[in-house]
């Protein structure tokens, strides 16, 4: 009999409504878990003559009940051995599911006694057997004893009376909702849980008395239910497929009376069922379809087309202050409702709402949520705009609510050593303020400044009696010991002159750029490609319409279109690419980073990665500069500052607008049928490689070849060629043809594997074998057979590419494959590329960072090549002031030395007689972080013209500027170089 019992208390945890996990306070001091199973008398400690014990057993659920015989006033009292902080009651039906016959009270002292409503958790009597139920109630004052329960309805032997089967004091409850039924002050949260966080289900509910399992009203709970009235609170939990979807399962029912109640004060809200309290609209319908994306709202008010659509509201009082929710989908660009305000209908200004993500988002929607406490003095009228060009439906207005609305919780917050102080508010007097910290169970009221600790999530909200609580809002605050990046994406160690510590600081900068950019001047010797105006007409040189090579004095130099002498300057990477650094799963590095949803999205690569820069450039301007904004934006600058020509790894479709001089790259980056695991060399031998590259080319070239500002092409970028004696050899025929090819010419020269084995000290029994074996080159053979195939590839890559590339453009310059510095030093690897690409290519391309110039190196290309000109393709130098890595290490204490050190290097090259430009590397600092697409080891230098906060470093561009305004000067011999001796420092 009592397995059966302990059966049935199991069977009543694992099916009964909306379970959640248990509040389990284990065996605190004085509370004592208490069973009855009322197999006897012997546990309760007083009782009615009316009630009598049922046996039954033969009855799988309950074997024992108490049930009455009387016709009403039957009742139990229970005394706790120690303090009675909850209890749990579990009845069996009648066929008229009567369960509000029970009452429920609790007193101190057994005299005096006040109701209790608890929870009623319903069990439908499946299996034919009657309904069955669990009453629940928890949380009582202290000094607690007695429970009693009252029999209230129903005539002797009747049946309509439930039955009682256990009692159960102080023991662990179904916390299906996160306040237990009975007063509750006004505007409380009330949360629902699932039986199981894990569990395939969801949660219904309804808040009118109608079942959740069947009823057309029936809501799913996705976001806390506030209570502002008497609340008839029904759930039910239902899998999200099978059977049950639609029924679901057991109900459980928590009645809630809010105090105090207030009159509201006068005002409008507006649910927009219908445009019956909207005075104007246009463009503008009642969306009622998917409510459950919209947190069970039916019917919200979206545009009918793209164009913009409005409403207007007018009261016959003042309008004070507004709160409006919203929906869009966050898989369009974000764009905000705008809202105007007026006293007369005739004059409106903007009003700058608050703006932030609001909830909980279901299926790419997100709520969101404006408000705004202080509107001007006598408005009478409010407009609302909505727009967005993307798509007609997002956004859409779900609500809104006129001098009804508590204004929303705003965090302060300091910090210290590992402690944050955060301070919460509400712009509304005398608001009650409750927060909830880390997903727990329930909010808690706030009484003052809590000390956090750690990475944390705050959501809050307030309310004010006879208002409606305020918008959800949510805030993360980071106490981590691992803060490494601030809130402006600045490193948070590093102190510098500039560091920015305030939004007002950036809201500042606007006119102090204005000012600073305005200062400088471009120089004035320029034509509108970048040379040198009117050195065409003094060396007797035409306009060709391209850029070009030319011989000036026996020294290769390049061209402008209209021939005049050039010097490449450019800026690489002019982009916020490299800003963008990976948040997901190492939130705690960084002090605060804006949610994805809502205001901050435009400044989102994805949903994982965040830009700092351009967050703060919005701080600075208030609008998001896009990527053509930023590149154009740019152009200005750079011509300020002497640069001449956009580098490479920009975004080169800007390019073609023709503003600016630029560089593009051919696309054998992106050809993954080329590709070798872990190696950056091109597999020119893959399969049908020549007529993919030409179909590729057809493509990507030919639009382009009549473009006169740009420059040329680079190949590729910083190919692995050091690697390919020690690598190559090691790939596997089948997954890299090139191994396959090198297999194919070592049988061609020694036709049979002895022979082979022999020069190669090998041991292989085939040719075939070689294919996916490694090979290792142990002998002075091996090492000239490798000699010949490197040549030979780099003939066929370089040939292959070159032929295509000039049958779609003959017109621009090929501009190599940019070296990388190892290949540069590796003696063998540089002659044999110098002379290969000598006879397919215009210009060697060098990425060139250094300390100091090697001259002799240099020249050793230039002869070995043929005489082709050298284009320093990418250097730079950085410092670790602002705590990024400095791109040469100890090469700059500061600014001003990596000005100098600009300065050595430009104008060291300019002199040269065999080079044609100096491309740094590149316009705007790397995340701090490292950029995204290399996670958490990308590159992080101080690389940029400007930082984080978008400021310019001005000693650096100073020292840039004086060497990029006299560069033709330097060029021509006309002005000695500069040079700082770092040596005398």
């Amino acid at each position: 009999m009592i397995v059966r019992k302990k059966a049935a208390l199991l069977l009543f945890y694992g099916l009964l409504a909306i379970a959640a996990p248990s509040h389990t306070q284990g065996n605190s001091p004085g509370y004592e878990l208490e069973v009855d199973e009322l197999l006897d008398w012997k546990r309760v400690y007083e009782h009615s003559g009316t009630l009598i014990l049922q046996t039954n057993p033969a009855d799988s659920r309950d074997s024992s009940r108490v049930a009455s015989v009387g016709a009403s006033g039957g009742y139990i009292v229970y005394r706790a051995k120690s303090s009675l902080r909850s209890f749990a009651v579990y009845a069996y039906g009648t066929a008229d599911r009567a369960f509000e016959r029970l009452r429920f009270s609790i007193s101190a002292d057994g005299k005096t006694y006040r109701s209790v409503t608890p929870d009623l958790h319903e069990d439908g009597g499946d299996r034919g057997d009657p309904p069955a139920a669990v009453y629940e109630s928890r949380g009582f004052p202290s000094g607690t004893k007695y429970l009693k329960i009252a029999f209230t309805g129903g005539e002797a032997g009747s049946g309509t009376t439930p039955a009682i089967g256990k009692a159960v004091l102080n023991g662990p409850g179904t916390a299906g909702a996160s306040k237990t039924s009975g007063p509750v002050l006004y505007g409380s949260m009330i949360m629902l849980n699932r039986a199981s966080e894990e569990s395939d289900s969801v949660v219904y509910y309804t808040t009118d008395g109608s079942d959740p399992r069947t009823s057309p009203t029936r809501k799913r709970y996705g976001s806390p239910i506030p209570i502002v009235s008497y609340t008839t609170l029904k759930t039910t939990e239902a899998a999200l497929s099978g059977a049950d979807q639609e029924t679901g399962g057991k109900v459980s029912t928590y009645t809630y009376v809010p105090y105090p109640l207030t009159p509201q004060p006068p005002g409008l809200s507006d649910p927009l069922d219908d445009f019956g309290k909207t005075a104007v609209r246009s463009n503008l319908y009642l969306a009622q379809n998917d409510s459950v994306y919209f947190d069970n709202d039916g019917s919200r008010a979206a545009r009918a087309t793209t164009s913009g659509g409005m409403l207007l509201y007018r009261t016959d009082y003042d309008m004070t202050s507004f709160a409006a929710r919203s929906f869009y989908f966050t898989g369009q660009p974000f764009e905000k409702l705008r809202f105007y305000a007026s006293p007369d209908g005739q004059r409106y200004e903007e009003i700058v709402a608050d703006g932030y993500p609001s909830g909980y988002p279901e299926s790419n929607w997100q709520p969101y949520s404006y408000e705004s406490s202080s509107l001007p003095t006598g408005t009478r009228f409010l407009k609302i705009e909505l727009r967005g060009t993307a798509k007609a439906w997002t956004p859409q207005l779900s609500e809104l609510a006129i001098n009804r609305t508590t204004a929303s919780v705003t965090l302060a917050s300091s910090r210290s050593g590992n402690v944050v102080r955060a301070e919460m508010s509400s712009a509304t007097s005398g608001a009650r303020i409750y927060y909830r910290l880390n997903k727990n169970e329930d909010y808690v009221p706030y009484t003052g400044p809590i000390r956090l600790q750690g990475y944390n999530q705050l959501e809050t909200y307030a309310v004010k009696d006879g208002l409606l609580p305020s918008p959800l809002r949510s805030y993360s605050v980071n106490a981590s010991s691992d803060v490494q990046v601030d809130r402006f994406g600045q490193m948070e160690t590093a102190k510098f002159a500039g560091k920015v510590t305030g939004e007002a600081q950036l809201a500042a900068d606007a006119k102090a750029d204005a000012d600073y950019y305005g200062s400088l001047t471009p120089p004035r010797d320029r034509d509108k490609y970048g040379g040198l105006a009117g050195s065409a007409v003094k060396y007797g040189w035409t306009a060709t319409g391209f850029y070009g090579i030319r011989q000036m004095g026996g020294r290769p130099v390049m061209t402008t279109p209209e021939g005049n002498l050039y010097f490449s300057l450019a800026v690489n990477g002019v982009t916020a690419q490299e800003t963008y650094s990976l948040i997901k799963g190492r939130e705690t590095k960084f002090e605060h980073v804006p949610p994805y949803a809502g205001e901050y999205k435009p400044a989102y690569l994805g949903t994982d990665n965040f830009s700092f820069f351009v967050a703060n450039k919005y701080l600075k301007t208030g609008r998001f500069s896009t990527e053509s904004d930023i590149y154009a934006e740019a152009i200005g600058r750079l011509q300020k500052w002497g640069f001449n020509a956009i580098g490479a790894y920009s975004p080169e479709k800007y390019g073609e607008e023709g503003r600016f001089p630029y560089y593009r790259m051919l696309p054998l980056e992106g050809m993954s049928w080329a590709r070798l695991d872990g190696l950056s060399i091109f597999d020119i031998y893959a399969p049908n490689a020549e007529a993919k590259l030409d179909q590729a080319f057809a493509q990507s070239v030919a639009p382009h070849k009549d473009d006169p500002m740009l420059v040329g092409y680079f190949i590729g970028n910083e190919f692995d060629f050091h690697r390919f004696y020690t690598d190559v050899p090691k790939l596997k025929a089948s997954s890299a043809a090139i191994k396959g090819k090198l297999v194919e010419t070592l049988k061609g020269k020694y036709v049979t594997v002895e022979a082979f084995n022999a020069a190669w000290k090998t041991s292989f029994k085939s040719f075939d074998e070689m294919k996916d074996s490694a090979l290792t080159l142990k002998a002075s053979p091996a090492w000239r057979d490798m000699d010949a195939f490197f040549a030979a590839y780099l003939d066929d890559f370089f040939g292959t590419v070159s032929r295509l590339y000039r049958k779609y453009d003959p017109n621009h310059l090929l501009l190599g494959d940019r070296w990388i510095t190892t290949t540069f030093h590796n003696e063998t690897v540089r002659r044999m590329l110098a002379e290969a690409e000598g006879k397919y290519v215009d210009v060697i391309s060098l990425n060139y960072y250094t300390y100091k110039l090697e001259p002799d190196l240099l020249q050793e290309v230039f002869v070995k090549s043929g005489g082709k000109p050298i284009l320093m393709s990418e250097f730079g130098y950085g410092t670790s002031e602002q705590g990024l890595e400095p791109l040469l290490k100890n090469s700059a204490a500061n600014q001003f030395q990596r000005g100098m050190r600009y300065r050595n290097y430009v104008e060291g090259v300019a002199v040269l007689p065999y080079t044609v430009g100096a491309n740094v590397f590149n316009y705007v600092d790397q995340a701090g972080l490292g950029r995204y697409w290399q996670g958490q080891w990308g590159e992080h230098y101080n690389s940029g013209l400007v930082n984080v906060a978008d400021r310019p470093y001005k000693d650096y561009l100073a020292a840039a500027k004086a060497t990029n305004d006299v560069i033709y000067q330097v060029m021509l011999g006309e002005r000695p170089k500069f040079y700082y001796d770092f040596s005398k420092k």
